[in-house]
C-alpha cells in the first residue's frame, strides 16, 4: 500500500480589488513576465525573476486569439468589472510532486487547467514555481489563475458564481482539491512511486493533527533572513503540538498494547512458549553481548513509560507557558488599541 505525503496542498482563494490588487500586476508576479496595466497606467516588470519553471496561458476552443495572451487577457479582466470590491479572478494554488520531471509536473498543470476551462468555460493562465534558494527544495508548486466570467467567442462573458455562493462554494473547492489529487496520483502511479496525495483534511481522515498554513511570499522571505512571521509562528506551534499529540499516541498504543499481552492468556502451548521467549529475549542478548542483565531501569530509576510520561509532561507545561505569554500579549494589545491606532516605525498606520 503506497504511503500518503504529507506536502499536498491545494487552495482556492480570490483575487479582489478591495484587497488593493491588481490581477495584471498578480499575473506579472507569477508568471514572471512584463506586463502593461492598462487600469494604472503602470508597468509590472518580473523578468528577472529566478524560480519560475514553465508558464502558459489555456482558454475556450472557441476563445478569441487575445484570451491567450496574459497582457490583453488580464486587462481585459480589469475591465470588465466595474465595483470597487470586484473578485477580478481566482487562483489555484497547488504543490507538485517533487519526485517527477519537469515535464511530467507540467502535464499535471494542464490537465487541470484543461479541467477547470472545461467546467467553468473559463480562461487560464499558469506558472510552475521551481522552489527557493533558501526553501524547502521538495516545494515545487504552481500558481493557477482563472477568470471569474465565462470566456466567449466575442470575449469575457457573464459570471460563474458557482464558486461565490456560500452553499455550493465550499463543496466546488472541495471538487477542485479532490480534481487536483486525482490527477497527481494518477502521475505517480504512472512513474511507478509508492507514494500518493489525499485532498482531504486531517479531520476527515482521522489523524490527530494540526494543519500548517500556506507561508506564502512575504512570510517565506521574511523567514529566508531570519526574521520571524506570524503565520512561521503559526507552524511551528502546530509542529510543537503535532510532536505532543504523536507522542502521546505512540505511548498510548504502547500501553495498550501491553495491557492486552498481560491480559490475555496464551492461546495454546505455542504462543506461551514464544511469550516467554520474547520476555528473556533482551536478557539473552545482554549475556551475550556483555556478560551481563541489561538494567530493567535507568539511572535516574525511571522506566522507559515514565520517562516518556516525564516528557510529555515537561512539554505540556511549555505550552501551556507559550499559551499563557500568548494571551497576556493579546489583551494587552487590545488595551493598547483602545490608545489609538498603531503606527509603523516610518509613522504611516499599520498596513
Amino acid at each position: 500500500m503506497a504511503a500518503v505525503a504529507n506536502w499536498y496542498h491545494c487552495s482556492v482563494k480570490p483575487v479582489s480589488r478591495s484587497a488593493g490588487r491588481s490581477v495584471v500586476a498578480a499575473a506579472a508576479y507569477r508568471l514572471g513576465e512584463s506586463l502593461r496595466d492598462e487600469r494604472h497606467a503602470t508597468v509590472h516588470d518580473y523578468t528577472r525573476r529566478r524560480g519560475v519553471e514553465a508558464t502558459f496561458t489555456v482558454a475556450p476552443p472557441d476563445a478569441p486569439a487575445w484570451a491567450h495572451d496574459p497582457e490583453s487577457l488580464w486587462n481585459a479582466a480589469e475591465r470588465a468589472e466595474t465595483r470597487k470590491n470586484s473578485t477580478l479572478a481566482r487562483e489555484v494554488e497547488l504543490a507538485l510532486p517533487s519526485l517527477l520531471t519537469p515535464d511530467e509536473r507540467q502535464r499535471i498543470t494542464e490537465k487541470f487547467a484543461g479541467e477547470l476551462v472545461d467546467r467553468y468555460n473559463v480562461a487560464v493562465s499558469v506558472a510552475i514555481h521551481a522552489p527557493g534558494r533558501n526553501g524547502d527544495d521538495r516545494n515545487f508548486h504552481a500558481h493557477i489563475l482563472f477568470t471569474t466570467r465565462e470566456m466567449l467567442p466575442e470575449g469575457l462573458g457573464k459570471k460563474t458564481r458557482i464558486l461565490d455562493d456560500r452553499k455550493t462554494g465550499p463543496h466546488e473547492v472541495i471538487k477542485l482539491r479532490e480534481l487536483a489529487a486525482d490527477i497527481i496520483n494518477q502521475s505517480l502511479a504512472d512513474a511507478n512511486a509508492d507514494i500518493r496525495v489525499d485532498h482531504r483534511s486531517f479531520k476527515d481522515r482521522g489523524i490527530e493533527r494540526e494543519p500548517t498554513t500556506h507561508l506564502g511570499p512575504a512570510a517565506t522571505e521574511m523567514e529566508r533572513r531570519g526574521e520571524l512571521s506570524d503565520r512561521g509562528d503559526i507552524n511551528r506551534q502546530a509542529g510543537l503540538n503535532n510532536e505532543l499529540s504523536a507522542e502521546r499516541q505512540a505511548l498510548d498504543t504502547a500501553i495498550d498494547s501491553e495491557r492486552e499481552r498481560i491480559a490475555s492468556p496464551p492461546r495454546d502451548r505455542e504462543d506461551a512458549q514464544q511469550r516467554v521467549s520474547d520476555d528473556i529475549a533482551p536478557f539473552r542478548e545482554a549475556i551475550q553481548a556483555r556478560g551481563a542483565v541489561a538494567d530493567l531501569q535507568s539511572a535516574d530509576g525511571l522506566t522507559w513509560w515514565q520517562r516518556a510520561a516525564v516528557r510529555i509532561i515537561e512539554k505540556a507545561r511549555t505550552l501551556a507557558a507559550t499559551f499563557l505569554q500568548k494571551a497576556r500579549d493579546y489583551w494587552q494589545g487590545r488595551e493598547a488599541d483602545k490608545t489609538g491606532p498603531q503606527l509603523d516605525d516610518d509613522g504611516g498606520r499599520e498596513r
